[in-house]
């Protein structure tokens, strides 16, 4: 007489899912922040405003690099990428919140020309910021990011 095996584990996803859509919305993101560079060097060469000009080209390479590299680091599947990831996103935040903080107060930048901050355009940029953020950040990715594409 034979007995049935016991029934296998459920297996666990790897995280694929999320971790491959956290680098795709970084990259398109670090692709975003890329226009802006270009963007923020020729407001450095034509723009009364020098500061302006340097802040945003500063910030937008800054959002540039991490996000690509993140993205890059995520796809491959390894851990630093999943750092950058987070805190290229975070670090978006940031400048989207300072963004309407400084507009404020007469401080416009990342683009911006003198006169009111549109909300919507910072809405619309949060949102696949916050996006990248909670799919980098999730327990699945981290599985992704051990076990990679095996």
């Amino acid at each position: 007489m034979t007995f049935p095996s016991p029934p296998e584990p459920a297996a666990t996803s790897r995280g694929g899912g999320t971790g491959i859509t956290a680098a795709i919305l970084a990259l398109l993101g670090g692709l975003f922040h890329l226009i802006g560079v270009a963007g923020g060097a020729v407001m450095l060469a034509g723009d009364d405003d020098l500061a302006r000009g340097l802040l945003t080209f500063a910030a937008h390479l800054v959002l540039a690099a991490t996000l690509v590299t993140g993205g890059v680091g995520l796809i491959l599947p390894r851990e630093f990428g999943r750092a950058a990831t987070i805190a290229g996103s975070a670090a978006a935040l940031a400048v989207y919140l300072l963004v309407l903080v400084l507009g404020a107060f007469g401080v416009y930048f990342l683009g911006l020309v003198d006169g009111d901050v549109p909300l919507v355009y910072i809405a619309v940029l949060c949102v696949p910021a916050v996006g990248t953020l909670v799919l980098a950040s999730l327990p699945p990715t981290g599985r992704w990011v051990a076990r990679g594409w095996s």
